[in-house]
């Protein structure tokens, strides 16, 4: 087996692993992003920006240490 067929070879097999790998990511991705249990915290975070209540963190000082 020379360079050229091994090289051919690999790629292809690289390249098909590839494909299936981020079809199997996009399907995982897809899956719970629809899942119907995390409906709930989907539609809490997608509210978020339109309450008006101060981020959770706003407790803190904007005074640096010391002063």
């Amino acid at each position: 087996m020379d360079s050229e067929t091994t090289y051919s070879l690999v790629r292809t097999w690289f390249g098909t692993g590839g494909l299936i790998l981020m079809m199997v990511l996009f399907a995982a991705v897809l899956a719970y992003a629809l899942w119907p249990s995390n409906k709930k915290k989907f539609d809490h975070m997608a509210k978020l920006p339109l309450e008006d209540k101060d981020p959770e963190d706003s407790g803190k000082n904007d005074k640096e240490p010391g002063q």
